[in-house]
């Protein structure tokens, strides 16, 4: 999506001068798309990609580790339990209302998952 180029077309107008056609706009639905789309996709080059897949993997192991290991109290194991929810439900939204990025969340969720049993 990063190497689209915008077109600007000139068509003359009554008086002979040129104006340009404005572009059409996205709607609303189709911006939220393309931001879900652009904000969950792969990084382009390595060394991103790279860093990208292991902070998936070491920071879930790194919290599920500090969960099982340091004493919370129960209200902030409620309140987290509570939050995770609310994601795993965003997550089934997104790949409902978002069917281009299906591959890539299911690739993205099972990553956390394998550093979550890591830290475990």
């Amino acid at each position: 999506m990063a190497d689209e180029q915008k077109i600007v077309v000139e068509v003359p107008s009554s008086s002979g001068h040129y104006s340009p056609v404005p572009n059409p706009q996205l709607s609303k639905l189709e911006e939220f798309k393309k931001g879900w789309r652009d904000a969950i996709a792969l990084p382009d080059n390595l060394p991103d990609l790279a860093y990208t897949l292991v902070s998936s993997v070491a920071i879930p192991a790194l919290l599920s580790s500090c969960w099982v290991s340091v004493p919370i109290p129960w209200f902030i194991r409620l309140g987290v339990l509570g939050v995770l929810a609310i994601a795993g439900i965003l997550t089934l939204y997104l790949r409902q209302a978002v069917p281009e990025v299906k591959d890539i969340l299911l690739l993205r969720v099972g990553l956390v998952a394998v550093g979550v049993l890591l830290g475990i």
